[in-house]
């Protein structure tokens, strides 16, 4: 054991393959791992697999879920068969300046922890583990589009909603496959950017016009900018995939009044490339829980 996560206990709950990568990371460093809520962990003498989350969580100085995060009812995703459910009152159960590591928790999760005196890492939005998981999420969006179409990337019309990580590395490779890539976002400075990359950028609000023209839409933005009317001017030919978080862009259920075919795609790093996805978590999710250790309460 070496750094700042010697004489530290740890349980990683929940998750699924990338975890196991991240807990053999932890232990490591750690003084030990508990694991709860996740299945094939391999044989390790500083891993522990345990029975339930009370035990798990006993006397840990850092708690670790999933990328995916905790929802908004409190569920956190497991792979091991059972259902693991936290609510305001699991932070008292944790030691008093304790860290809690999660892609994300909902904003009464996070009041709770305060109240509590537990630290909150939000992990998933950083950029040490963000920027490269927009590349496993590209190439994973390409394939559903793949599969889901009729035709070729090579010469469709792809509209690109947004401008950020995951859209930066779905621009550059749609285009390399032939596409013609139109990115609609409300920053000039990204429409620059994106125009610089080859694609030309529209405002948000011409997004009425420019579906008119889409065979593939990629919505990037955790915010409703697919919404009924503007669905109303898209043919029923176009495929949305929806790559934002919950709650999503896209109304779905306009989408299907229309006969669009549109759905959500979470977690494509974790489906996709799983094993690069668990790389990326166990290079850089150690150290940043190192820092949150050493934050200051």
């Amino acid at each position: 054991m070496a750094g700042g996560l010697a004489g530290v206990g740890i349980a990683v709950v929940g998750g699924d393959g990338r975890q196991v990568m991240v807990a053999q990371a932890l232990a490591k460093r750690a003084a030990w791992v508990r694991t709860y809520g996740l299945a094939n962990v391999p044989p390790d003498a500083s891993l522990f697999p345990v029975a339930s989350l009370v035990e798990a969580i006993e006397g840990a100085g850092v708690t670790v879920f999933p990328i995916g995060g905790v929802s908004a009812d409190g569920i956190v995703g497991a792979n091991a068969g059972v259902e693991i459910k936290i609510g305001p009152e699991f932070f008292a159960r944790l030691p008093v300046s304790s860290v809690v590591a999660a892609g994300f928790l909902p904003r009464s999760l996070k009041e709770a922890a305060t109240a509590h005196g537990i630290k909150v890492l939000e992990y998933a939005e950083r950029d040490e583990i963000a920027l490269p998981n927009a590349i496993p999420t590209a190439e994973g969006a390409i394939q559903l589009a793949m599969e889901n179409t009729p035709f070729t990337i090579d010469g469709s019309t792809c509209l690109v909603l947004g401008y950020g990580r995951v859209a930066r590395a779905l621009t550059k490779r749609l285009a390399a496959l032939g596409a013609r890539v139109v990115v609609a976002a409300r920053n000039p400075r990204q429409l620059e950017e994106a125009a610089t990359a080859g694609a030309p950028g529209i405002a948000l609000s011409q997004l009425e016009q420019e579906i008119r023209k889409a065979d593939i839409v990629f919505n990037t933005i955790p915010a409703p900018v697919l919404t009924a009317g503007i669905l109303q001017k898209a043919p029923p030919r176009v495929l949305i995939i929806d790559l934002a978080s919950a709650p999503w862009g896209t109304d779905f259920a306009a989408a299907g009044q229309r006969g669009i075919k549109a759905f959500p795609a979470p977690g494509l790093p974790g489906k996709v490339a799983p094993d690069t996805a668990g790389k990326i978590l166990a290079t850089h999710l150690p150290g940043l829980i190192e820092e949150a250790c050493a934050r200051p309460d």
